[in-house]
């Protein structure tokens, strides 16, 4: 089962093959992270890299304002496309570094650039639990003695097929399943607190079958994004089913629920897939996108990204909840 954990300034998300990332970030100062990643398995490879939206030198990165004293030997610092990283791939070197973090209130890259280090201790260490790391020689946060063939390989990825949809709706039939729909879930809008002048978002309905067919109702028009309802609607008439498809993770939110807002929908009847894509906020540092396809029966996760802690360097860069192969 994914994961999905926040500890003050940071997050760890696991997805469903064990691949984790836990990442640091500032709400004080958006541009810079701290971003460790690692694929399951015993052989998995690691990386923690620093980057910021400044340049920066190896020598300028402190700890509460003390040198990190960082060995050249093991990181490495680039610059592209605006943004400066220091990184290693080496166990040992990331190890002495979140041995100095986790005893740190913030990291500073020079300038304004900062990463706060509020909830390290416990995202390393939770990190290390979902892989099942803890006491063994691949640990980050609490190493031991246990050989690196006690950690557990990646489940396997799993396989969710595109499905073509071939049927289509007959002329006049789209206007006349949308115009059930609201009729139908009058209550439903009145309840979710829909807005009713939008003018701007067009209701939509797709055949999903020559029996049933999915219909998107416009709900919300924010200032950057817009967000609508999603039925599953008899095509022979009868009342609608609202589409509510539920988040593949665990986590220690207890606010988590179902998508019910699926926001700038997209739905392609070439691969049966309905897509969602809400940015936290416009500056697109905190998000969630998902996409599911039709088996025939119902609507399957075939892939999601998600940070409900916004800040960090690149906008849309949003870890992976659940990964899967298409074919």
């Amino acid at each position: 089962m994914p994961s999905y954990d926040s500890y003050q300034s940071w997050f760890v998300a696991c997805d469903n093959v064990l691949r984790c990332v836990a990442k640091g970030v500032s709400e004080a100062y958006a541009g810079a992270e701290i971003d460790i990643e690692r694929d399951g398995g015993p052989r998995g490879k690691l990386s923690l890299a620093i980057s910021a939206d400044q340049p920066f030198a190896i020598g300028d990165i402190a700890i509460d304002g003390k040198a990190a004293a960082l060995s050249g030997s093991d990181w490495s610092v680039e610059s592209a496309d605006g943004v400066t990283t220091a990184a290693s791939n080496a166990l040992p070197a990331i190890r002495r570094l979140v041995a100095k973090l986790r005893n740190g209130s913030k990291l500073t890259l020079g300038g304004k650039s900062e990463v706060s280090l509020d909830g390290l201790a416990a995202a390393v260490l939770r990190f290390d639990e979902r892989q099942h790391r803890i006491g063994g020689v691949t640990a980050i946060a609490k190493p031991g003695p246990l050989p690196a063939s006690r950690v557990p390989a990646s489940p396997p990825l799993p396989r969710v097929p595109y499905r073509r949809i071939t049927a289509t709706l007959k002329a006049g039939e789209s206007a006349r399943l949308i115009a059930a729909t609201r009729t139908d879930q009058k209550a439903v809008f009145k309840q979710e607190d829909c807005q009713t002048d939008l003018t701007n978002m067009e209701p939509e309905a797709h055949a999903l079958s020559e029996n049933q067919a999915l219909v998107f109702i416009p709900c919300i028009m924010g200032a950057y994004q817009s967000s609508s309802l999603a039925f599953i609607v008899p095509r022979a008439g009868g009342p609608a089913k609202r589409l509510v498809l539920p988040r593949p993770y665990r986590g220690n939110d207890p606010q988590r629920s179902g998508t019910t807002y699926f926001t700038n929908v997209d739905f392609d009847p070439k691969r049966g897939m309905l897509s969602t894509s809400a940015k936290g906020r416009a500056l697109a540092d905190c998000g969630m996108t998902a996409s599911w396809i039709w088996n025939g029966g119902a609507f399957v996760i075939a892939s999601m990204q998600l940070q409900q802690t916004c800040g960090g360097v690149e906008a849309g860069d949003w870890p992976t909840i659940f990964r899967s192969a298409q074919e």
